[in-house]
């Protein structure tokens, strides 16, 4: 090898070391972009992890600890939501197969569900839902495609007084029962809403998101 050849391979080498190295440090400085809970100004990143499918593992020992792989790096990340409901099969039970193997970090927010038809059926849901993710609060509950929303909030509103729940809420989905949420939004006293915004459908753009605000 001539000695010119050897010079510039060292040269390349030591630049793709400090390059890596600035590339470290910049990950490392990242703060993700979060914003404030307006019932207290605590503030959350705008990006959470959702459990929807994914996370919808069973038992399988090798998808349970891939998916605590994955919270793992969310929570790393500095992401703090992780969303889940009783519709989503197993997946409850696999958000708390990772906390519990991560050993409980306090950073995770636990946003869950109220999905049932039947009155009775809410509170026997939330206790088992916070024992899938074996914590004794939930930060967030919210009412599930606004299945028998007056019942259950009611109940929410009881629990949240009683220091069980944090912050409650009411989901939509699939660009679904604008109109009723709306009204809702309107009329009621809750902390959270959930519903379809994307590129594809901004429709929330209009009325939703200013009656949020």
């Amino acid at each position: 090898m001539e000695r010119r050849t050897l010079i510039k391979g060292i040269a390349a080498t030591a630049a793709c070391g400090l390059a890596s190295a600035s590339w470290r440090q910049a990950r490392a400085a990242l703060v993700p972009l979060s914003r404030p809970i307006h019932a207290t100004g605590e503030t959350m990143p705008v990006v959470g992890l959702g459990s929807w499918i994914t996370f919808n593992v069973g038992e399988d020992p090798l998808l349970l600890d891939a998916c605590a792989d994955v919270i793992a790096a969310f929570l790393g990340g500095g992401g703090r939501m992780i969303d889940s409901s009783p519709m989503y099969g197993s997946s409850q039970a696999t958000i708390g197969y990772a906390l519990k193997k991560l050993g409980n970090p306090a950073a995770r927010f636990a946003a869950d569900k109220i999905w049932t038809s039947s009155e009775a059926d809410g509170p026997r849901q939330l206790a088992t839902t916070r024992s899938l993710w074996g914590t004794e609060r939930m930060d967030l509950m919210q009412v599930h495609n606004l299945l028998s929303w007056r019942a259950h909030l009611d109940m929410l509103r009881e629990k949240k007084a009683s220091g069980e729940i944090r912050y409650i809420g009411i989901t939509t989905s699939h660009g679904r029962r604008h109109r009723e949420l709306e009204r809702i939004m309107a009329s009621q006293a809750i902390d959270f809403v959930q519903l379809t915004y994307n590129i594809l459908d901004r429709e929330p753009e209009a009325r939703l998101l200013p009656l949020a605000r």
